[in-house]
């Protein structure tokens, strides 16, 4: 039979798992996808090869991640996401599944991926898995809490655009940080002190949104200079700053060419 491409939509809690990709003896979102294709599919399961949009770090979370797989067979999308979704572990869930183009790469293929951090002041309970409360001793010792949304947006601005992000990324992925960055806005709550980091872009290297976050965060707070993020891009060299933890970050959409 002539091999078949599928993908489908994730969502996870990221707290329940220590990221994507998968890892000896420690839970993963790729491992338990991975099992429950098998319990799905059986052999034809174990052996499909998985290709996410992003590999995203231990504890963020994805409302809208792309996996992509392809197999020969004729399977059924509907069938396959009920199998799925009842073979996963509590904290994540296929949302959707179809056939795909051919040749259809979930990585590859990705026009842009978009992130959304949050963080505010003296956040409720419920909302601190997915958010970053401040104060934050740890990251800020001043106790400085109160965000100014006008300078968070300003320390962004100069990050839009291509630009070689080495200077915000993990050193380790500095050869691979020139990227676009096509989005980059702060929304503001109305109902408590909350503000949405919304940031697109055609890639990124591990650790740029959550070091661009707690470059322009820094600012925010008054406690670096409102140009911290373009002096990091202008700069290079190792990143030494705040890095924003990783249960503020969410994978909310991955953006894909409309078909031919």
């Amino acid at each position: 039979m002539e091999r078949r491409f599928y993908a489908m939509r994730l969502w996870y809690e990221g707290g329940r798992f220590r990221g994507w990709q998968r890892q000896r003896d420690l839970p993963t979102v790729q491992e338990a996808l991975q099992a429950a294709l098998g319990a799905a599919l059986g052999e034809l399961g174990r052996g499909i090869r998985l290709f996410p949009a992003a590999r995203t770090d231990a504890g963020v979370h994805a409302l809208g991640q792309v996996v992509s797989f392809s197999a020969r067979a004729a399977l059924d999308p509907a069938a396959l996401r009920r199998a799925l979704n009842a073979a996963l572990p509590d904290g994540a869930a296929v949302v959707d599944v179809w056939e795909a183009r051919r040749g259809f790469h979930a990585r590859a293929s990705a026009r842009s991926r978009t992130y959304v951090y949050l963080v505010g002041e003296a956040l409720p309970g419920w909302l601190r898995p997915y958010a970053w409360s401040l104060p934050d001793l740890r990251a800020f010792p001043s106790g400085a809490s109160r965000i100014d949304p006008g300078t968070l947006r300003a320390a962004l601005a100069p990050a839009l655009g291509e630009h070689d992000f080495s200077g915000l990324a993990r050193p380790g992925e500095r050869i691979a940080a020139r990227r676009t960055l096509l989005r980059a806005e702060v929304l503001s709550a109305t109902w408590l002190p909350l503000q949405a980091i919304v940031v697109e872009g055609t890639g990124f290297a591990r650790a740029l949104v959550r070091n661009l976050v707690g470059t322009a965060v820094a600012a925010g707070l008054g406690l670096a200079p409102p140009g911290a993020v373009a002096e990091r891009i202008a700069g290079g060299g190792r990143y030494r700053g705040v890095r924003a933890p990783a249960w503020g970050l969410t994978l909310a959409s991955v953006a894909y060419p409309p078909a031919p």
